[in-house]
């Protein structure tokens, strides 16, 4: 080998010598920081419980992002009753069921095509059931539980409800779904 090409293959060798690389700790990816994507998100600790404390272990320091509803909040601080918190979570369980597809079918296998007619069949029992507990809901109360349950908002989305008028929105909510309860049971 010549002395030009070892010191050729000098320099080569340096230059591609890759340098030593330490890198930051990379935060939880908590999904997107958008306005409306980070609307109802919850940011809390992850990890498992211990069967035997009880208590949450987390020895990686893991974070998870979880979508909170509204009314689990309410109910969780005492703002709404547990039974008015259940007929309204059938209430919205089968409002958003008018929304869905049929599905698939119970079997694997197809035995033939679908025919419209059985989705429509199922449109229909879904619309019904959602109807059978939205004629519950009486003329005062239906602004209020269409703003905080079906379209998962709070009472402040009504004007009238806005600013000091909140906490009279959330006592008019507690009634409404004690009446929808007292109403669907």
């Amino acid at each position: 080998m010549t002395r030009a090409s070892r010191k050729n293959r000098k320099r080569h060798d340096k230059a591609t010598a890759a340098p030593a690389v330490s890198l930051a700790q990379v935060p939880w990816d908590l999904g997107a920081t958008g306005k409306a994507n980070r609307c109802g998100l919850v940011i809390e600790d992850g990890g498992d419980i211990d069967p035997e404390t009880g208590k949450r272990i987390n020895p990686n320091s893991i974070k998870r992002a979880r979508r909170v509803d509204m009314l689990e909040v309410w109910h969780r601080k005492g703002d709404i009753s547990a039974t008015g918190y259940n007929a309204a979570v059938k209430l919205r369980d089968a409002f958003e069921a008018t929304a869905r597809a049929p599905g698939w079918p119970d079997n694997d296998r197809v035995q033939s095509s679908p025919k419209p007619d059985h989705a429509v069949a199922i449109q229909i029992d879904r619309m019904s059931r959602f109807h059978a507990y939205h004629q519950h809901v009486s003329a005062d109360d239906r602004e209020i539980i269409d703003a905080c349950v079906l379209r998962s908002g709070t009472p402040a989305s009504l004007k009238r409800y806005r600013g000091p008028g909140y906490r009279d929105g959330m006592a008019h909510l507690h009634d409404a779904l004690e009446r929808l309860a007292r109403a669907i049971c």
